[in-house]
């Protein structure tokens, strides 16, 4: 599977407070003719993501106005069938309990990598190509 083929076309978001993590990856999806769109806090990617559908939300879990849990209770109406991966630095068992029964599809720990990132969309396409509304050849 080619993972950015499938990514294109597709709307990614990250939420992120780090700029050199959001704008690496931004870099890096458009280098791969991807686009991510990059917000630094939860207000600002609320009011995108109450208006708009993406396909998939990559959210830090330390955020500097809420945490990413309390994000996605309260976008989880809007967004329904979005892909929604929890990334933290501070990784326990306890969180990854409760990012599952918030309904997070994945889980990543800092510090983040493309392989990283790479594998766990790869694995999460895969898995529900009809919810992304594409083929996976």
């Amino acid at each position: 599977m080619d993972l950015y083929k499938c990514l294109q076309g597709m709307k990614v978001v990250l939420i992120e407070d780090d700029q050199w993590i959001q704008n690496g990856l931004r870099m890096f999806f458009q280098y791969h003719g991807c686009e991510l769109l990059g917000f630094e806090n939860a207000t600002l990617a609320k009011e995108m993501l109450r208006k708009e559908r993406v396909d998939i939300i990559l959210c830090d879990y330390w955020l500097p106005d809420m945490d990413g849990l309390t994000l996605l209770g309260q976008i989880r109406k809007q967004q329904p069938d979005a892909i929604t991966i929890l990334i933290t630095a501070y990784p326990t068992a306890d969180l990854r309990d409760r990012a599952v029964q918030m309904g997070f599809d994945d889980f990543i720990e800092k510090p983040l990598t493309v392989g990283k990132l790479e594998e766990c969309l790869t694995a999460l396409i895969l898995k529900s190509p009809s919810a992304m509304g594409g083929s996976v050849s």
